[in-house]
């Protein structure tokens, strides 16, 4: 190691200390000074009608925002969306109470670009077609086998729910696996999931590029683009302590030290 690579090194880890005081950005994503401890991101969803086992929900939406900063990603200029599927474990028809497994979510980055312009089965063709910014995978709740769980009015034309769940990091490319797998959230049963999911919608605004036939009328059928709303993503992160860091620095410092005095004597 010479000078040149010390000093690199050096410069390197005062940038990541101040950065840390400031601004937390991870695969291109500034989560601000609160990434230093936690995330929340707030996003708009779109669902799919389902009504018995076995169905698969299936859904897409936009992250507005992460620790409140809008203009997360490249000023503004792109944007993180993601698209998800569930399979329907439990459907109750009498109260709309409803249980999912074997969720999946994949979160792209991409320009931003307006969901209600095209159909929504443009926009998840649009979403996949972004870089695979991270995926994740249900983690069960409470011990059951259930990974999401939802309440809802399905009465006369009125399609509404209240979800919540857990999710577990697989992969993300850029340190941002490693960032939001965190283990945070306590999933009731002495294990930890990564990320809690919280979110809500309703059929009273649509996308008017979908086919909503039935939608408001108390006619859906399985499969059709009937719901609308949003959702939350919040968790731990892990960021190295500024201890850590100025204890690599201080290591860094000493093989300086002792570089020069080796070339000295």
């Amino acid at each position: 190691m010479n000078k040149k690579i010390i000093a690199s090194a050096i410069a390197a880890l005062g940038l990541a200390a101040s950065g840390s005081a400031s601004a937390i950005v991870v695969g291109g994503v500034d989560f601000g000074a609160a990434g230093a401890t936690t995330h929340i991101e707030t996003s708009t969803v779109a669902e799919t009608f389902v009504n018995a086992p076995g169905q698969t929900l299936l859904g897409y939406g936009q992250i507005n925002t992460v620790n409140g900063n809008l203009f997360y990603s490249n000023g503004g200029l792109s944007r993180l969306y993601f698209v998800f599927d569930y399979n329907v474990l439990t459907f109750d028809a009498l109260t709309g109470a409803a249980t999912f497994d074997n969720g999946n979510m994949n979160v792209y980055m991409l320009p931003t670009f307006n969901l209600l312009s095209q159909s929504s089965a443009a926009n998840l063709t649009a979403i996949q077609g972004g870089t695979l910014w991270a995926t994740l995978s249900g983690h069960p709740e409470n011990g059951g086998p259930y990974e999401l769980a939802a309440n809802g009015s399905l009465t006369g034309a009125t399609i509404s729910f209240t979800g919540s769940g857990l999710l577990d990091m697989v992969s993300g490319p850029n340190g941002v696996l490693e960032f939001l797998d965190s283990d945070g959230i306590d999933d009731g049963a002495g294990g930890f999931a990564d990320i809690a999911l919280t979110s809500s919608g309703n059929n009273a605004v649509l996308n008017n590029f979908d086919n909503t036939t039935g939608c408001t009328t108390g006619q859906a059928t399985p499969g059709q683009w009937c719901i609308a709303g949003s959702a939350d993503l919040r968790g731990l992160t892990t960021v190295p302590e500024p201890g850590v860091l100025a204890l690599i620095g201080l290591g860094l410092l000493g093989m300086g030290v002792s570089l020069r005095k080796r070339k000295a004597a």
